[in-house]
């Protein structure tokens, strides 16, 4: 709207996605953690200029392994609620950008059809797309980080 004025209400920032909820509930942010933004809300469409000093947007983090050199990898905890489970896969399968294919019917990690098994395949893909930070593995305290490669069969883990 050029030379319009108007009035914007913003909900969030930041998306809230270790808030417990749907996950409508938990993505009303503009931004992810890292600074990229969720939706183009046309907003970011040139760099902006305060008091003379350019404003560059923080570089996003790199997928590197671990401090020591080993790959990581996001599963289960082997106690883990078959329910909170689910819940992890509709949050990581709901989200714009992830490819859960593979667990679906005929996908390279559908068998064993189980929970658990569809669970370590999206809490990972979503752990290695988010950077490998400790907190997107969190999954409501039922995910760990694990140095030993969970790949079986056809069924790859990036």
């Amino acid at each position: 709207m050029p030379n319009r004025t108007f009035e914007l209400s913003i909900f969030s920032l930041f998306d809230e996605n270790l808030k417990p909820g749907p996950v409508s509930e938990r993505n009303f942010g503009l931004y992810h953690a890292d600074m990229t933004p969720v939706y183009d809300a046309g907003i970011l469409t040139a760099p902006q200029e305060i008091v003379g000093t350019k404003v560059t947007p923080a570089p996003a983090p790199a997928l590197a392994p671990a401090e020591d050199g080993r790959r990581r990898w996001c599963v289960p905890k082997p106690a883990a609620d078959e329910v909170a489970l689910q819940v992890n896969i509709d949050f990581v399968c709901g989200q714009g950008g992830i490819d859960c294919g593979a667990i679906r019917a005929g996908g390279s990690c559908y068998d064993p059809n189980n929970v658990q098994a569809h669970a370590a395949f999206a809490m990972n893909l979503y752990f290695q797309s988010n950077g490998q930070h400790e907190f997107d593995c969190d999954f409501g305290q039922t995910g760990v980080i694990t140095t030993v490669d969970p790949s079986y069969k056809s069924c790859k883990f990036t």
